[in-house]
């Protein structure tokens, strides 16, 4: 028996050629795998173009060298191209670069080097063009049917090559050196299959989700240069129309940089410096860092050591990869909904940003947002958006995740910086519920023309001839639109006996709560009854056998119920100590926790303990009452009509949405 030595290697290179080929496909397939996001494609094209401008810049130090990148979304052809006047491909890198694990990228300098993103482009899609010249070589060709083949386990699918093909782009053609690409899009096994799948038909809106979700959104080193990379971003519709943004910057979208009203907490730290030194009282914040719709801060690796000074472990890891972070903390997770609205103006619901922990490697975000592990109020998990930052932390093949180590690492910073925001969270409006104006204040005749469009367009009305005698009317004129308004028309409906017996004893803005109230039962008795046309908001007959002073009660006013509940999350306030909310509108958090009982329901009108309650939420722990004006005023109105919203609303019979 012989022995000898040999290299596995080299061997499998010598391997039959099905065998071999066979393993390459299998290899490849592994590597698709590890590539399950929606804005995969996306990141990998803009990664490799953005390394190859800084490539050039580094080689030719050009003065007068602008690093320019040229991006076209096409929603008729569902395609997107990059065009980029960087180093480009000379003839051995353009030969080898999609064939896996090759990589001509300098570890440490480039965001990313593992060497599987192009074959990820070449061989997870069905079509890729691509071009380059000006490092010794020009070519344009294109490679067809990579994903058709990777998939195909009958052998039906011939092995693509890339063939020469002529270069449709534009821009490349208008460029002395660069590349371009460009993927198009469907098929079973591709994400996305359609860009609809985004709904976003306009630059604006692209700009935003590429600047959030891929690498063109570049998190900057502290302290590093300033001087970003340019971009021209095309948006061609399904009509052939196009619109297009030009010399945009490459640069993440930080959430203080658009939500107006945001306050550094470096300079509110700085302010209270100045104040001990004039010996003045630290406390005496100035007005201009109050009710801000967010407080946020950059840290160093210095600063976050700081947030952990005992731990070694933590305190290594930070060292080895020059971690970096920045925090964000809103008053309110409508601020969110108001960014995707407002600024992006992407479809509702959307949330392009919003509260949890992004990692970053090397400028570029990694992955999807992951939850902060807090441990009490855990609400705040939902309006804190927290960035950690990396240099050098490779993440797994593709674009899956980092190391366990250092996930965890981030966790702890993400919780420190959250802790750290609690402690100032005074500087924060309170949450009413109300929708927040996060970009800048209108101006005073803008304010009155859209009072006056919307008294037009969202009037209140309440028809129910006896109320408000003898004009039987109400003075506020339109719907309400924030907390003050709610809290308007409430007095008005006491003041107007549409609600009775409940007895206001005192309100504040500066307590934890808004209220303290009785309910007071007086005779004659039969005012406070059900009567469907004169007193259609009563209790049952009999259900007061005699007059009722209560203890003082806690009351809080919301413009969205959904607002409370967030702070009951968040352990701003105590569910427990709460009896009743008065609110414009219901909201949906509700469904989360708790089960409703409508009092507008008239098969539920004996539950209705006193005059005026329109609904109890029950988590079954404990409960509260709630009174909903805008369900009120529409049962005032129609109160038959009304009926079939309350019960599908909230009969538990037919509310069977999963949370």
């Amino acid at each position: 028996m012989s022995i000898h030595s040999w290299d596995p290697l080299t061997i499998s290179q010598s391997t039959d050629a099905e065998i071999f080929a066979a393993a390459q496909k299998r290899e490849i397939k592994n590597i698709l795998k590890s590539y399950v996001g929606m804005y995969d494609s996306f990141c990998e094209l803009i990664q490799n173009a953005m390394d190859a401008v800084d490539k050039r810049a580094s080689i030719e130090n050009m003065e007068d060298y602008t690093r320019k990148l040229w991006l076209t979304v096409d929603l008729a052809d569902n395609s997107f191209s990059i065009t980029d006047n960087g180093i480009g491909f000379n003839q051995k890198e353009l030969e080898t670069f999609l064939a896996p694990n090759i990589s001509f990228k300098d570890d440490g300098k480039t965001r990313g080097n593992k060497g599987v993103g192009a074959t990820y482009i070449g061989y997870g899609f069905d079509y890729l063009q691509f071009a380059t010249k000006g490092n010794g070589h020009v070519f344009s060709g294109e490679l067809k049917s990579g994903r058709s083949w990777v998939e195909d386990y009958k052998g039906i699918v011939t092995r693509p090559t890339v063939v020469a093909a002529p270069c449709a782009s534009p821009e490349f053609s208008q460029i002395d050196r660069g590349s371009t690409f460009k993927l198009r899009f469907g098929g079973e096994h591709t994400r996305p299959k359609d860009l609809s799948w985004y709904t976003a038909t306009k630059p604006e809106q692209w700009l935003y989700l590429l600047l959030l979700k891929t690498p063109l959104g570049s998190i900057d080193y502290l302290g590093g240069p300033a001087k970003q990379i340019k971009f021209d971003l095309k948006v061609i519709k399904k009509s052939g129309e196009f619109e297009i943004l030009t010399d945009q910057d490459a640069k993440y979208i930080f959430p203080h940089s658009k939500i107006n009203g945001s306050v550094n907490l470096k300079e509110v730290l700085q302010s209270q410096q100045r104040l001990i030194a004039a010996g003045n009282d630290a406390s005496n914040i100035p007005k201009r860092f109050l009710k801000a719709n967010g407080i946020y801060e950059f840290f160093s690796t210095e600063e976050l050591l700081a947030l952990r000074p005992n731990d070694s472990e933590f305190s290594h890891l930070i060292n080895q990869y020059n971690v970096e972070a920045y925090g964000y903390f809103t008053y309110s997770t409508a601020v969110w909904d108001q960014f995707n609205d407002t600024l992006a103006k992407l479809r509702k619901g959307f949330r392009v940003l919003k509260g949890g922990l992004q990692m970053a490697n090397n400028k570029m975000t990694q992955g999807e947002l992951v939850a902060i592990p807090l441990t009490s109020n855990i609400g705040y998990q939902n309006q804190c958006h927290i960035i950690v930052h990396f240099s050098n932390a490779d993440p797994d093949l593709g674009r899956k995740g980092f190391q366990p180590e250092l996930k965890e690492v981030a966790e702890q910073i993400s919780v420190s910086i959250v802790n750290r925001f609690k402690r100032w969270k005074s500087l924060l409006k309170s949450d009413s519920g109300a929708k927040p104006v996060i970009t800048k204040e209108l101006e005073l005749f803008e304010w009155v023309n859209n009072q006056v469009l919307h008294e037009k367009d969202f009037p209140l009305v309440i028809k129910n001839k006896s109320f408000f005698a003898p004009v039987n009317e109400i003075s506020i004129t339109s719907e309400p639109q924030s907390e003050q308004d709610v809290i308007v028309l409430f007095n008005q409906l006491l003041a107007g006996g549409v609600i009775r017996g409940l007895k206001l004893l005192a309100t504040s803005q500066v307590m934890q709560y808004d209220a303290v109230f009785k309910y007071v039962v007086r005779e004659p008795i039969t005012n406070h009854v059900f009567d469907k046309s004169e007193n259609p908001l009563g209790v049952a007959e009999l259900h007061h056998i005699g007059e009722i002073v209560s203890p003082p009660k806690i009351l809080e006013y919301k413009y969205n119920l959904d607002a409370l509940i967030q702070e009951f999350e968040s352990e701003t306030k105590t569910e427990k100590d709460i009896h009743l909310a008065v609110a414009w509108e219901m909201g949906s958090e509700w469904k989360k926790k708790y089960t409703i009982t409508s009092f507008l329901d008239l098969d539920n009108l004996h539950q209705r303990d006193y005059h005026g309650l329109t609904h109890v939420l029950d988590s079954h722990t404990s409960k509260f009452h709630v009174i909903v004006l805008k369900e009120l005023v529409e049962y005032l109105n129609d109160v038959d009509g009304s009926q079939k919203f309350q019960r599908e609303a909230y009969s538990e019979e037919l509310f069977t949405q999963d949370f």
